[in-house]
């Protein structure tokens, strides 16, 4: 009884082993199953990882050059604007140099204005010159020397210009008679002329309100065939013409 106890007991255990170890290959087998059912969406889940990653890193290349890109472009902006300050200044600069220029310009312009409209005032007094009495010297025959004569009308002459410092001028003409050839007269009237021009200058009066001419033995004032008439012609006329302006303060 005692023997067929255990050999039910040991039957027993060996079915309970039985029922266990096909309930644990039953297991296995189950979640063998599942997990080959569940491999696709893993790899696949494992693949849009990775391809999220691939993007991730794609994105960030991209965003890495675009800063990259914009950092060179504010590099180069940075240095466009330096030097497009650096051409204002020059532009300015350039442009106050211009002003000075344009200011020095039209100083100019005026001082042009200035002296033609000084001109223009001396040119409307020309025709406002008056005539002086003709004063008249003369000379020994074949010379250029001044007689005492001669001297006292070009003292006279010099004393009434003496207080007159502009608008006046004073016109010498110098005469031969028609004894000698026509060049020799000619230079011995230049020579007449020269030597009163000499005188008045020494007695203050401006040279360069003097003209002269010899003009030899035209125009004769007397009859050359004779003595009185030659003496006459040998000599300098003194006309001192005076401006309106010049009449008024005298």
């Amino acid at each position: 009884m005692a023997n067929a106890n255990r050999r039910f007991s040991v039957a027993c255990i060996l079915v309970l082993a039985g029922i266990l170890v096909l309930s644990g290959c039953a297991s296995r087998k189950y979640v063998r199953l599942q997990t080959e059912a569940l491999e696709p969406a893993i790899t696949e889940a494992q693949n849009g990882v990775k391809e999220n990653a691939e993007r991730i890193d794609a994105v960030d290349k991209r965003a890495q050059t675009g800063i990259s890109g914009a950092n060179a472009a504010a590099a180069t902006a940075d240095q466009k604007a330096v030097k497009a300050g650096e051409a204002a200044q020059t532009a300015q600069t350039a442009a106050q140099a211009a002003d000075r220029k344009a200011d020095t310009a039209n100083q100019g312009v005026q001082q042009a204005n200035n002296r033609i409209g000084t001109v223009e005032t001396r040119l409307s007094t020309i025709d406002n010159y008056t005539e002086s009495e003709k004063q008249t010297v003369t000379f020994d025959t074949d010379k250029a020397t001044l007689s005492d004569m001669a001297k006292s009308t070009l003292d006279k002459i010099a004393s009434d210009l003496s207080g007159q410092r502009a608008g006046f001028m004073v016109e010498l003409q110098g005469f031969t008679d028609a004894r000698g050839s026509e060049q020799y007269n000619i230079g011995l009237s230049q020579r007449r002329v020269e030597s009163v021009e000499r005188y008045l200058v020494g007695k203050s009066i401006p040279l360069f309100r003097i003209s002269v001419v010899g003009l030899g033995e035209d125009v004769p004032v007397a009859d050359n065939k004779t003595r009185d008439g030659r003496a006459q012609n040998r000599r300098v006329e003194i006309r001192v013409l005076k401006s309106g302006a010049a009449r008024q303060t005298n």
